[in-house]
């Protein structure tokens, strides 16, 4: 049956209110209208039905088999409709948050993440703003942050997700996987990075493993992690990268890490101004980005 075949909502309002009541008038003066109009809906409630669904007589109302089938029926359908009009009405309106994180966190990290993030925390309409350098946070204006250093930073609340290392990452196509390999392909660097310190280039990357005679300034420059994982990933060589940052392509098998060494990184740190941290929409974010960013060093 579709919503079309059922019965005008207004003729079922008049019968319910006719039936509960007993009487015409009694439904009438409760829904505002005047007993020929209760009367009418009656009508047409059972010219819909094609029977009767109540009998009457000059002094009462009395319920047919069949009407007493329906106003079960109808009783059971308003109530569900109530309690559940009265949940949604109690349910708090949507708190905007504004989340200030790098570019690289936000679309390699964070945005494949935001339906889950969503589904965990509904009554949060997460606004993101993205920018390479820390921000004021104020609320109202910026309430939150996902920075990337050694903290703690002042004149905020944070707490530590977890700590980064950086990677050699290439396409599988490339098929490295000895040091050797390193010889032949194209390295990928990036330019400018500021945090961490020292910098995780391939200098360091090569002393560490002891890789000696390899040209580690040759190769494709990029001024953005993300640049380097994109060209990674159209198999123009091997870049360098955070793990965080790269996690998703490698898990997909669209990157791979060949070797095991790692330099070290900073720690991404969950931030929000001072007095939101006992909010307890602030904490379901908190709790959310813990159970999915974790803790600790990341794994090689």
């Amino acid at each position: 049956m579709s919503v079309h075949d059922l019965p005008p909502l207004m003729a079922l309002r008049a019968f319910e209110a006719t039936a509960r009541l007993s009487s015409f008038k009694s439904a009438a003066a409760e829904l505002f209208v005047s007993p020929t109009a209760i009367s009418h809906q009656i009508r047409l409630l059972e010219t819909h039905l094609g029977l009767r669904v109540l009998d009457r007589t000059p002094r009462s109302v009395a319920l047919t088999p069949s009407g007493a089938a329906l106003y079960e029926a109808v009783t059971s359908s308003f109530a569900e409709i109530s309690r559940v009009t009265a949940h949604l009405r109690r349910r708090p309106a949507l708190t905007i948050l504004t989340l200030s994180a790098t570019s690289g966190f936000l679309s390699q990290w964070l945005v494949p993440r935001l339906g889950d993030l969503r589904r965990a925390v509904p009554d949060v309409d997460l606004r993101l703003h993205a920018s390479e350098l820390p921000v004021t946070l104020n609320i109202g204006r910026i309430d939150l942050a996902i920075r990337y250093g050694r903290g703690p930073f002042a004149g905020v609340e944070s707490i530590a997700l977890k700590r980064d290392v950086f990677v050699p990452v290439c396409s599988p196509r490339l098929n490295v996987s000895q040091l050797d390999d390193l010889r032949a392909a194209k390295l990928i660097h990036v330019d400018g990075r500021k945090v961490p310190q020292p910098v995780p280039d391939w200098g360091r990357w090569c002393e560490q493993v002891g890789l000696a005679d390899i040209n580690t300034v040759a190769g494709l420059r990029v001024t953005d992690s993300q640049h380097a994982v994109q060209a990674a990933l159209a198999c123009e060589g091997v870049a360098i990268v955070s793990r965080v940052l790269a996690a998703d392509a490698l898990a997909s098998g669209l990157l791979v890490q060949p070797f095991s060494e790692v330099l070290r990184g900073e720690t991404y740190h969950f931030v929000c101004a001072p007095g939101l941290g006992v909010r307890a929409d602030v904490i379901a974010l908190l709790d959310w980005f813990q159970n999915n960013l974790g803790s600790g060093i990341v794994e090689s």
